[in-house]
């Protein structure tokens, strides 16, 4: 739960063609707006991958030698420190995705990866995303208390089909959720209890018509929601919870195991461009690249709690859009080569609201409600040293 000491807002990571990169952060106001937090933002000569968020720390990826052994760092974002864990190498070519769980007093990393069962399997089955296809889901877990990696193994089968994986994880009510081939994977950290969720959008017969894009979670309420984009709009769906469950068996035919899902909300493409015209043939004009609206241009990215507003992306553009009145509001523009918008990603996330003694009390800069554009001049550039490449600065 967000307390009254933390703001909220996104991590802007913005790439450029020489492999550098930017780190902005962005306050987001009760009413959707968003402000520069340029204390917090920074840049580096190098880019990290980030691979998760939680309660002001976000974890880091980075291949330090350029022979695909990543090395893994926990970034405290308003203190600017960073740790950087011991290295796995043994496991790297097998990772499939990663998570992040802090309560405020200590922090989790988890690697998800394929036993080497699956690692042959999918390479005899020719399987896309490189890790399905047979073996179980293992995992490597680093706890900040002993400052060590344990072996974990779920007995989990690896789904048979995994496309590349951009989804971040969520970590919610004492678990990380990841999106994972048409499945949710839940680890409690607490239990160390797995289980596999098939998802609303999971399909066994692939067809123009079953695939989403842009996938992402996000916890409102206290619940977990799976939103995406298909041909026909943006589908938001809510896990269903106990109270759920025992509605739906006392009113229908109701299957507790088949049946996991609800939906919240549906905003078809057709509502969405008709009730905003402007900002998208602003976007045609711009970006002739863009001027036939194709579902995979958008993609959502996070709610605010309690409200009514959800976050997308287009092509050059970061919006927030209204379910109650149907509006789209342009908050942020960035500039992107050619039709390379994935070039800046957005992430939620929350930290505190005072900084260190270093960083003095963590303000925005800019009116609230202004638009704001990437990439954002005279941002800090950090330092990168030999064993946080990409991170930070500094070490605790």
């Amino acid at each position: 739960m967000i307390n009254e000491m933390q703001n909220v807002g996104f991590l802007c990571h913005y790439v450029f063609g020489n492999g550098s990169a930017q780190y902005v952060f962005l306050d987001v106001g009760n009413d959707g707006s968003v402000s520069l937090n340029r204390p917090l933002s920074f840049s580096v000569e190098k880019s990290a991958h980030v691979c998760a968020s939680c309660n002001g720390m976000l974890l880091f990826s980075y291949n330090c030698s350029g022979d695909n052994l990543l090395s893994f760092h926990v970034f405290n974002i308003s203190a600017h420190q960073y740790v950087s864990l011991p290295q796995l190498p043994y496991i790297t070519p097998r990772i499939i995705t990663h998570g992040l769980a802090f309560d405020g007093l200590h922090y989790q990393v988890v690697l998800v990866f394929s036993s080497p069962q699956g690692e042959e399997a999918s390479t005899s089955s020719g399987s896309a995303g490189g890790h399905g296809g047979g073996g179980v889901i293992e995992m490597e877990i680093f706890s900040s208390e002993t400052g060590k990696w344990r072996h974990h193994t779920t007995m989990i089968p690896l789904p048979p089909y995994l496309p590349k994986l951009s989804t971040p994880p969520l970590f919610s009510n004492g678990s990380i959720h990841w999106e994972l081939g048409g499945y949710l994977l839940v680890y409690n950290i607490q239990s160390a209890h797995s289980e596999l969720l098939q998802l609303p959008n999971h399909s066994q017969n692939w067809s123009w018509r079953s695939m989403t894009f842009g996938q992402c979670l996000w916890e409102s309420d206290g619940r977990v929601h799976y939103c995406y984009t298909d041909y026909q709009g943006i589908q938001t769906w809510v896990l269903m919870n106990r109270q759920d469950h025992d509605y739906y068996s006392n009113n229908y035919n109701h299957d507790r195991q088949k049946f996991k899902w609800k939906l919240a909300h549906t905003v078809p493409h057709q509502i969405l461009l008709s009730q905003n015209p402007d900002i998208f043939l602003r976007l045609g004009q711009t970006h002739h690249d863009f001027s036939e609206w194709k579902p995979y241009y958008i993609s959502p990215y996070a709610s605010l709690e309690d409200s009514q507003i959800m976050y997308l992306r287009l092509p050059g553009i970061f919006a927030a859009y209204n379910l109650r009145t149907g509006t789209l509001k342009e908050v942020c523009n960035y500039s992107f080569p050619n039709t390379n918008f994935y070039c800046c990603s957005f992430f939620p996330v929350v930290y505190c609201q005072k900084g260190n003694a270093e960083m003095g009390n963590i303000r925005s800069d800019g009116e609230r409600g202004a638009v704001i554009n990437l990439p954002v001049a005279d941002v800090l550039l950090l330092c990168q040293n030999s064993k946080a490449k990409g991170c930070s600065s500094s070490d605790s």
